[in-house]
This record gives structure tokens, sequence and C-alpha cells, in this order.
């Protein structure tokens, strides 16, 4: 029973991309690979084992950009299923921050990205962004947000559900 139960609920990724805004322009990334490859998209990867979102999306920002943020509040979430080759159904949740700038300015860190820079969207041809990462932009970061709220479970459920870090947005 127990491994059935492992089985059913292992095939689950969880992604992160944030909108990082400094002086009226978003940072974007153009990866090497994937579906978007030499389009410009929001920066983002996949949550590591044992880490939180928003520490997910800082990591994957800094490591793409070199650029320092801080998730601020949620402004979206994706889920699909879709079918991997050796793997079969796969459950995937993406979940788009909204980053305060902190510091630094965008370089490609690593070869899953060819640039980075901060554009106007204005003065960007459409059809260089990613549908996905287009759609995030012009329809969702205006809209209400979900904002980190200042829920702490109490000790008790703590202890009992062995919690290294929570958060909860609303």
């Amino acid at each position: 029973m127990h491994s059935n139960y492992v089985a059913k609920h292992s095939f689950h990724k969880i992604g992160v991309g944030g909108v990082c805004i400094r002086n009226e322009e978003i940072l974007f990334v153009k990866h090497t690979y994937g579906v978007s490859k030499g389009k410009w998209t929001i920066p983002g990867g996949y949550v590591e084992l044992g880490e939180s979102l928003s520490q997910a999306i800082e990591r994957e920002v800094f490591e793409e950009t070199g650029v320092h943020s801080r998730a601020a509040s949620i402004l979206a979430l994706r889920h699909m299923t879709n079918e991997k080759k050796n793997k079969g159904l796969i459950s995937d949740l993406y979940v788009v921050f909204k980053l305060e700038y902190i510091s630094g300015n965008p370089i490609s860190r690593t070869n899953e990205t060819s640039e980075s820079r901060f554009i106007s969207l204005e003065r960007e041809s459409k059809s260089e962004i990613s549908n996905l990462s287009r759609f995030i932009v012009g329809n969702v970061i205006e809209t209400d947000e979900f904002n980190l709220l200042p829920y702490v479970p109490d000790e008790d459920i703590k202890t009992r559900l062995n919690v290294h870090d929570y958060q909860l947005y609303g």
C-alpha cells in the first residue's frame, strides 16, 4: 500500500516564474532550450527538494540573471497535466510571483540562457516574447494579487507535521 501511495503522488513538478520590474521595465531571459527557445521569457525554473516557493524563484532569478529580488506576491498559478516519454502522465504546477527588485544588473550566468535584460514592453516586438510570458505580463500584473500573509501555524501543528517552512498566500 505504501509504495502505491508514493508512486501515485510522485509524478508532480512544481515550477516558478518571476515578474521583476525596475524603472517600468521587466526582467526577461532567453532560454537556450525548450518550447520558448530564443524567445524572451520571464525567468524561473523548478523548485528543489526542501525549498520553499519564494526561495526557489529568488534563487532561479539570481542564477539566471545575477539580479537579486524578493518574492512579494503571487500573480498567477498555472496547472497542467502532460505526458512525458517513459514517465507517463505528469502533473505540472507553475507559480508566478511578482518580485521586488533589490539589486544587480542582468547578465547570463548559466548555459540555460543566452541573454538576460530589463525590457520595456512598448519598445520590444511582441513576437519576441513567449506567449505565456506575454499573457502574464499583459493580463495579470495589474490585477488583484495573492499576498504573503503573516499567518504562522502554532508550534504543536508545526511539530506534528514536521514543518520546516510555511507560507500562506491569499
